[in-house]
């Protein structure tokens, strides 16, 4: 018995089409949504709250209340995970705005930013700079309610004419004041001329 088999070239050809059509969708799918939610930060807090688990380059963040910016945060990538609404980020950069003016800027290596409440942490090489000055520390926690940055870690401030080490920091962005606790230490530059 000898079986044949019948080449229909128009099925062929509808199948490969509707494989290339299929294909390119969902390429498509994929390209504008990741523009659309690198390019638009609240889609992607939506995108977080709504448990979906993704990875994302390049993450632009802006902060405001009341019309008015609070902080704008840059990094390199960021990990969203699900069950702790927390957007693991790397490569940081933060600008927090003061009242008067003012900026303060906050780099660090990783850190995560809490997407019910806009708390962020930050650690490993963590520096700020202020005006003249320089703080380094390996952890600090910025609340973004009370608008505090504060850490119960040590930090070190490098000035132009002295040096200060202590136990713990709070930095209040609202009334521009700083408080250090235990330990504390200042060392002045001997090369001062007064």
């Amino acid at each position: 018995m000898t079986a044949r088999f019948h080449h229909h070239p128009g099925r062929i050809k509808a199948f490969l089409f509707l494989v290339i059509g299929v294909t390119i969708g969902i390429l498509a799918i994929i390209f504008f949504g990741y523009n659309m939610l690198r390019n638009d930060p609240q889609k992607l807090i939506s995108t977080m709250q709504n448990k979906a688990s993704l990875s994302i380059g390049k993450v632009h963040q802006v902060s405001t209340r009341d019309g008015v910016k609070e902080w704008s945060l840059d990094a390199a990538s960021a990990h969203v995970v699900d069950e702790t609404r927390k957007l693991m980020l790397e490569d940081i950069t933060i600008v927090y705005f003061l009242k008067d003016g003012q900026e303060i800027q906050l780099t660090a290596e990783k850190g995560s930013l809490r997407t019910d409440s806009s708390d962020i942490e930050v650690e490993q090489h963590v520096v700020v700079t202020f005006q003249d000055y320089r703080l380094e520390s390996d952890i600090l926690q910025y609340n973004h309610g009370r608008r505090l940055l504060a850490t119960k870690k040590p930090v070190k401030i490098f000035g132009t004419t002295s040096t200060l080490t202590a136990d713990s920091m709070f930095f209040d962005l609202n009334r521009n004041t700083i408080k250090f606790q235990g330990n504390i230490e200042v060392i002045f530059r001997e090369d001062i001329i007064m």
